[in-house]
């Protein structure tokens, strides 16, 4: 695997195939694994594929702060300067969608096409019942480890129940999240990245073809998210896709890797 180092942080990436650039940004307490079952398909469509670890996630390294989406999109610019890539389509899952975001509008120059999956939306608060889930995952770090907060409140929340009535899912995503590391739970300091603006009041100057794409059964916090930013995006297009949940890249790998392509190779 392949390591970018930064002065605060060291990316670890992967790099394959050749033509148009797809950068894969993966979600919280996942790492660049979760993409396994689009990556064929991009890689036959002829697309080069970057998929990075996020700092704190995977084989990346942790630092002690430095997780705010600004932090994450600018791991990412520096990757693309390192691998000499001046555009790319970038595709964001979950957390990773944000990120995705945050990189449209501070790099839009950067920035050829934008997949939201399963998208949160910076500077907006999660619903009640997903914040409840998240602080109950801090409290079991605290107390019991992360093993255990990933293995107990985090699978058993409700981001992922309709997810894991389809079959491999929960297994494919406990195979990944139990090396989560923890290390934005563990930092030293909460991020405070102050600054004039919020990404919601910014989403009409993003110009990069743009598609949101949400499961039937997400969340309805996440769902809000979606229809928020197909509205706010000129000539954004939304995309439902018929009964699925948050898990999008394993629930329905085929549908995500179809609208990935369309937008890498218009």
């Amino acid at each position: 695997m392949a390591e970018l180092s930064r002065p605060e942080v060291t990316i670890s990436y992967s790099d394959q195939g050749d033509g148009a650039t797809v950068a894969l940004l993966h979600g919280h307490t996942f790492d660049r694994r979760v993409w396994r079952p689009v990556l064929p398909a991009l890689l036959d469509a002829g697309c080069r594929v970057v998929r990075p670890d996020l700092r704190g996630h995977g084989l990346s390294s942790r630092p002690d702060r430095g997780y705010h989406v600004s932090h994450h999109a600018g791991d990412l610019i520096a990757l693309l300067d390192h691998l000499g890539i001046e555009r790319a389509a970038i595709a964001g899952f979950s957390f990773g969608g944000g990120v995705a975001l945050e990189a449209a509008l501070t790099h839009p120059e950067r920035v050829a096409a934008l997949a939201l999956i399963s998208t949160t939306l910076p500077d907006r608060p999660f619903e009640p019942i997903f914040m409840d889930n998240l602080r109950e995952v801090a409290r079991t770090i605290r107390s019991a480890g992360v093993a255990a907060a990933m293995a107990g409140p985090w699978l058993s929340g409700p981001l992922f129940a309709r997810s894991f009535t389809r079959p491999g899912v929960r297994e494919a995503t406990l195979a990944i999240v139990r090396d989560f590391p923890g290390a934005e739970f563990l930092a030293a300091e909460r991020d405070r990245v102050e600054r004039g603006w919020t990404v919601p009041e910014r989403l009409a100057e993003i110009t990069a073809p743009t598609v949101v794409m949400v499961g039937e059964h997400e969340l309805p916090g996440f769902r809000g998210y979606a229809d928020e930013i197909a509205a706010a995006i000129p000539g954004a297009t939304l995309d439902i896709v018929p009964d699925r949940g948050h898990l999008l890249p394993l629930e329905a790998p085929d549908a995500v890797a179809r609208m990935i392509i369309g937008l890498a190779r218009p």
